[in-house]
């Protein structure tokens, strides 16, 4: 993807051997693509928007480990940006500059619990604007919960173009009654590559 989502729950490392059985409940609530830009990116690098580092590390790891199965390059955010660096747009024009990094996709909470959140990007224009409220937190990533069938999660993700610093993809999702906290990150993020694939963004 967050904020105060599963809290009390403990807290484990994910991503160890985890078989998901059950049917898949995240789904594309909305996309968009400028149509206007006919570009197909190499490296993009991945962003978590996240008040937990654990969170942020284990979410950007697993969806750049995902990504090299499919042949691409990418970057997890945390390996250029340090923890007491905040993420705006001055600290990722400076990690990316002099690498071969060319697009930024940005992942942060819109929904959680039928509870609508602030839909602005957090790196909105430029890499600009305030994350404050719009942040992941350790309760959805590092928890092994069970949630039940009313719960939500809705994630805003957006991709920006490096060189125009312009937003070209955006995809939303919402994921209803997860079986664990661990399907919402491994669905949400082979939902997110497929349908990059799909728009002809990533080769």
């Amino acid at each position: 993807m967050f904020n105060k989502f599963f809290k009390s729950r403990s807290v484990v490392i994910l991503f160890v051997s985890l078989v998901i059985t059950s049917c898949a409940s995240t789904k594309m609530t909305n996309s968009w693509v400028d149509e206007r830009e006919d570009k197909t990116f190499h490296h993009p690098m991945i962003v978590a928007i996240s008040d937990s580092q654990q969170t942020r590390q284990i979410y950007e790891k697993h969806f750049v480990s995902e990504l090299k199965k499919n042949n691409i390059v990418a970057t997890a955010s945390y390996t250029l940006i340090s923890s007491k660096q905040k993420l705006n747009r001055e600290t990722i024009v400076n990690a990316i500059k002099n690498t071969d990094i060319d697009a930024v996709l940005v992942t942060y909470l819109v929904l959680a619990d039928s509870k609508i959140m602030a839909h602005e990007s957090p790196v909105n224009m430029g890499y600009s604007g305030n994350v404050d409220e719009l942040k992941m937190s350790d309760t959805l990533i590092s928890s092994r919960g069970r949630s039940n069938s009313t719960e939500v999660v809705g994630l805003k993700n957006d991709l920006y173009d490096v060189a125009s610093k312009k937003m070209i993809w955006s995809v939303q999702t919402k994921t209803v009654g997860p079986e664990s906290i661990d399907q919402v990150v491994t669905e949400v993020t082979e939902l997110l590559i497929n349908q990059m694939f799909s728009d002809d963004l990533l080769k």
